[in-house]
């Protein structure tokens, strides 16, 4: 989401509940290494904060009513802004991330050369050399929010059945499979939700309408827009502008 866009959004919604003007406090990562691995959009604290709030306000107000308090998890949660509202909310959170071995960059990004970038991104942990590291990891380290590392590609996730009340998952389902295999993380996103789960989408590429992968695409989201599987509807097909024009942004499932 653009910021501009967060900005008029937010124009419209109650008053964010967290309104941190300081910057996160990245303890012993230097902020040359980080700013190199971490894009500046995000590593603006205010701004991070001010999208996920309008993210939640619209697609997930019912966590924002007075007393509730859920379990939720966010898939690929990269600076963790949405969590840090729910849990200063009262809600109980956790979000997840991708870490890649060192020895399985060069078999597994010729696979998916579009995420090869991520693997490269990895910081040295200052204390701890020998443990592996994340993108977002300095960011995470110093909101204090749980994140389990594992490719979420690769099905099932080792949370119990029904454990999390609520389940999002933001421009991350295309990395995790091609759009004909979708069905099959949705398929274990329902395993582990209770109440709902809410699907963002990335923006298409320029013309990738005239790609081979579109056809495929589209019908993947379509039948997103349509899902009635596993215990779950879909009760959100939310259509919005950006720099490459109208395309589908997200879903939302619900449990029946």
């Amino acid at each position: 989401m653009r910021n501009t866009l967060a900005a008029e959004k937010s124009g419209w919604l109650p008053p964010n509940p967290l309104k941190h003007l300081r910057h996160y406090d990245l303890g012993n990562y230097a902020p040359d290494h980080v700013s190199g691995r971490i894009a500046p959009k995000y590593l603006g604290r205010h701004m991070n904060l001010r999208r996920a709030w309008v993210r939640i306000c619209s697609h997930l107000p019912e966590t924002t009513m007075p007393g509730a308090q859920y379990n939720i998890l966010e898939f690929s949660t990269a600076h963790g802004a949405m969590l840090e509202i729910w849990e200063a909310l009262g809600h109980r959170v956790r979000g997840t991330d991708f870490e890649v071995p060192e020895a399985h960059i060069k078999t597994y990004a010729p696979m998916k050369p579009r995420m090869k970038s991520a693997f490269e991104t990895h910081h040295p942990h200052p204390i701890d050399p020998d443990r592996p590291g994340w993108a977002y990891q300095p960011v995470i380290e110093s909101i204090g929010v749980a994140v389990d590392l594992f490719d979420a590609g690769k099905t099932p996730y080792a949370y119990p059945d029904k454990s999390f009340d609520y389940i999002c998952c933001y421009q991350a389902l295309e990395a995790y499979a091609e759009p004909e295999d979708w069905g099959r993380i949705v398929s274990e996103f329902c395993r582990i939700a209770r109440r709902a789960i809410v699907i963002g989408f990335n923006p298409p590429g320029r013309g990738q309408e005239t790609d081979s992968n579109w056809t495929r695409t589209r019908a993947s989201w379509e039948a997103l827009r349509v899902y009635d599987q596993n215990g779950f509807r879909n009760t959100l097909f939310e259509l919005d502008e950006t720099g490459v024009g109208l395309h589908p942004t997200a879903v939302k499932l619900v449990a029946v």
